[in-house]
């Protein structure tokens, strides 16, 4: 999101021009892939030494079983809908990043570096706060900060216009959203569903977040970007409600 609008061709109103810059930059990515699917292939282990839950004995539900255990419990069914809300507002952002931006008067590189530090300000919030959950056995509330310092980031994406608070914006909701939510979500979900296995707790909650991404990209475009904008600024209050309705997760006991 921050290289390619670098890498290919722009005319003074920011428009792709028709000659190979692009076609050539998909080159370069589609070689940097096919290195990383190589190495993935060596260095992949299909049975490592040491498996990921040792010592367990309780036998792991089907999916479809696993599916109909999981939504009998009502925290996860309020954490699916956590996630239709939040993951679907993140994806929806992120794909419609320049069509925003470009109503606020960014260029093409801003708002790549708008949706580049989304992303960036994500894996930096992954990296140091799932070891702190994990460390004090807590999950609600990360997920209850997660949301909460959406708000803002969602509020300012949608009123402001200075292009460093937009960056700042952009890098508070990667952080909470996609760096503190979704991994603490995942484990959240998988420990609060337990015997069922992980592949499926995280592919539910991954589903509602692409589902509700589409709708709300459709909806992005049919009733405008910044109108529809102010409406993920509800749908953020309302899912920083339910967060406070969960229960803690079993590990803390």
């Amino acid at each position: 999101m921050i290289l390619t609008p670098a890498m290919v061709t722009l005319n003074e109103s920011g428009v792709y021009q028709n000659d190979n810059s692009m076609q050539q930059t998909m080159v370069y990515y589609g070689i940097i892939t096919a290195i990383i699917s190589v190495l993935f292939l060596v260095l992949h282990r299909e049975k490592p030494a040491q498996p990921p839950e040792p010592g367990e004995t309780e036998e792991r539900l089907q999916v479809i079983a696993g599916i109909k255990h999981m939504f009998k419990s009502n925290d996860i069914r309020l954490l699916v809908l956590v996630f239709f809300i939040g993951l679907g507002v993140f994806n929806a952002i992120s794909t419609c990043v320049d069509q925003v931006m470009a109503l606020k008067g960014l260029n093409v590189e801003e708002s790549g570096l708008v949706g580049g530090l989304m992303l960036i300000a994500g894996i930096v919030g992954a990296i140091i706060i799932p070891p702190i959950s994990d460390k004090i056995r807590k999950r609600k509330v990360f997920l209850a900060i997660a949301m909460a310092g959406t708000i803002p980031a969602v509020a300012g994406l949608t009123f402001l216009s200075d292009v460093n608070l937009l960056f700042a914006s952009s890098a508070v909701l990667g952080f909470f959203l996609l760096g503190i939510g979704a991994p603490v979500g995942f484990q959240y979900c998988a420990e609060l569903s337990s015997p069922v296995p992980e592949s499926t707790s995280q592919g539910v909650i991954l589903l509602a977040g692409q589902i509700s991404g589409i709708a709300f990209i459709v909806a992005m475009n049919t009733v405008g970007m910044l109108a529809f904008m102010m409406v993920f600024c509800v749908l953020s209050l309302v899912a920083a409600g339910l967060t406070l309705m969960l229960k803690e997760s079993p590990v803390s006991k």
